[in-house]
């Protein structure tokens, strides 16, 4: 079963309502990631009621959605130089697939 479909049929239509943010995306990866943190925060707390809670969670599961659609095209765009067995500049697409 995929996240959208879990989703969807955990918090149905209806919620949508509760928090109208989940659908407007962020204006920057830096806005998304401070929401993201504000939303954890509040998360945390114990007195959250639980209809709040989830919908907290599926905002926070779409701005963790974004952040990593964000991050994956900064990846594909970014372009490393290097030198060519003739020792000239090449431009070549990086590559992170080993490093963690």
């Amino acid at each position: 079963m995929s996240i959208d479909k879990w989703t969807d049929d955990l918090f149905g239509q209806e919620d949508d309502k509760i928090t109208n943010n989940a659908t407007e995306e962020p204006k920057s990866l830096e806005t998304g990631l401070q929401h993201l943190e504000s939303i954890v925060k509040t998360l945390e707390q114990k007195d959250l009621p639980l209809e709040k809670a989830l919908s907290l969670f599926k905002e926070g599961v779409g701005l963790v959605q974004y952040c990593s659609n964000v991050l994956d095209q900064a990846e594909k765009q970014m372009e490393i130089l290097l030198e060519g067995p003739d020792g000239q500049l090449q431009i070549k697409p990086a590559s992170f697939d080993g490093e963690g």
